[in-house]
């Protein structure tokens, strides 16, 4: 698979991890942090020696990923039929350089779409919270190992 083929299965998984601003609670401001914030994990896991190492990989990795999960949106996003530009913005962010927003934060969730809604996932202990500041907890919560 070439390079420009995993680096569009990889935005497609961020681009449906992080909802448009018409399907959620979002602002059109913090979507790209969240974007951001998706591709560092991703990258992390990548560097880490407990998750597989290629991007592509670690994004199709079983139950890890709830886009990948949700087969509506995983089939769209891939046959570009769901949100393209979203998917488009995702995968300028995935290619850009940038500093860390979340260093070392190797999970994550959004406790906006838990159901029952605030329920904590079951991975969550024994983790330790990364904040970012300026991407509000309601939305999302990034860990790391303790």
């Amino acid at each position: 698979m070439s390079l420009e083929g995993q680096d569009y299965i990889v935005a497609c998984v961020m681009a449906t991890e992080v909802p448009p601003v018409a399907q959620s609670a979002f602002t059109s401001d913090m979507i790209p942090l969240a974007l951001r914030t998706v591709a560092d994990v991703i990258r992390n896991r990548v560097a880490s020696p407990d998750f597989p190492h290629t991007a592509v990989e670690v994004v199709l990795q079983k139950n890890q990923f709830s886009a990948v999960c949700r087969e509506d949106y995983w089939r769209k996003a891939m046959a570009g039929l769901w949100q393209p530009r979203h998917v488009d913005l995702a995968m300028k962010i995935w290619r850009a350089v940038q500093p860390m927003t979340v260093p070392g934060a190797l999970w994550y969730y959004s406790p906006i779409s838990m159901l029952p809604l605030g329920r904590e996932p079951s991975w969550l202990k024994d983790k330790v919270e990364v904040l970012v500041p300026t991407l509000s907890r309601d939305y999302f919560r990034f860990f790391r190992g303790a």
